[in-house]
């Protein structure tokens, strides 16, 4: 029984002293700080470890801007947005962003989890935000591609590529303050405050179905139900933008997103956690 049990335990150490080496990317919204994070996670540990030249492709739904993501880098090198191919034939719905990096060296534990670069929108959080699917994204020789490669991938010093992308996108998370309406024709109308609970006092509202050119107007009511502010402007400055509530010594203000043309209200609470 002990030759049995040495002999299964040798092979089990010389699978894992073998297991191909990886390390593996996700994509989140930190709702705190308005912005997407990019996150790596290694299934080795190495010192001084060489992550050569390197890119990880985002993908955002149309609509969206643009213009180069501006991207703010953490580690291995200076990451930046440096190619961009919008609405392709391949892929009409899709704006794509290859962002790259030289490459540095850093230290990496197995299962820690580390940033790796971040970046924001002037919409703030936006569905269907997510990281280049190898697999099935188009190749740069589909239509409209122009010939970018937009597949992820990071070399080290030998060539040998490690990443491996989860392509799911980044969903926003908040424990409180989530109202879907009624289903519309189309779609239905949710308004979002986050985040939710608020240390800053400062929320921001992500409302979907919308039209961006519709007139809205924001009322905070006090725990009495007094009314103590009030804003009105288009969903679209509204969307992703830093709005404060009236006081932080409350512990909630009611927050009331009035239609002005269809006389509908969305009404929630907004938390102040000290």
């Amino acid at each position: 029984m002990k030759a049995f049990c040495l002999i299964i335990c040798s092979v089990g150490i010389f699978l894992s002293a073998k297991a191909q080496p990886q390390v593996t990317l996700r994509l989140a919204f930190n709702a705190e700080r308005n912005q997407y994070e990019v996150f790596a996670t290694p299934n080795f540990s190495a010192r001084n470890f060489t992550w050569g030249p390197s890119q990880v492709s985002v993908v955002l739904p149309v609509g969206q801007s643009k213009d180069p993501l501006s991207v703010k880098s953490t580690v291995a090198g200076s990451w930046s947005d440096n190619s961009i191919v919008l609405q392709p034939q391949s892929a009409p719905n899709a704006l794509f962003h290859g962002i790259t990096s030289p490459g540095g060296k850093l230290n990496m534990t197995a299962g820690e989890e580390f940033l790796l670069f971040d970046f924001a929108l002037p919409a703030g959080y936006v569905e269907n935000v997510r990281l280049f699917d190898n697999a099935s994204d188009p190749g740069s020789a589909q239509p409209g591609m122009k010939g970018g490669d937009f597949r992820s991938y990071m070399s080290d010093e030998k060539g040998a590529d490690y990443l491996v992308v989860k392509s799911a996108p980044a969903l926003l998370s908040v424990t409180q303050g989530v109202l879907t309406a009624p289903l519309t024709d189309e779609q239905p109308l949710q308004v979002v405050a986050y985040p939710n609970p608020t240390t800053s006092g400062t929320f921001r509202l992500f409302l979907k179905g919308f039209d961006s050119s519709e007139t809205v107007t924001l009322h905070f009511h006090s725990i009495m139900g007094i009314e103590q502010k009030r804003l009105t402007d288009k969903v679209g400055n509204l969307t992703g933008r830093a709005i404060s509530v009236p006081d932080l010594n409350a512990p909630y203000w009611l927050v009331v997103l009035e239609r002005t043309l269809t006389n509908e209200r969305f009404s929630q609470k907004i938390w102040i956690q000290n």
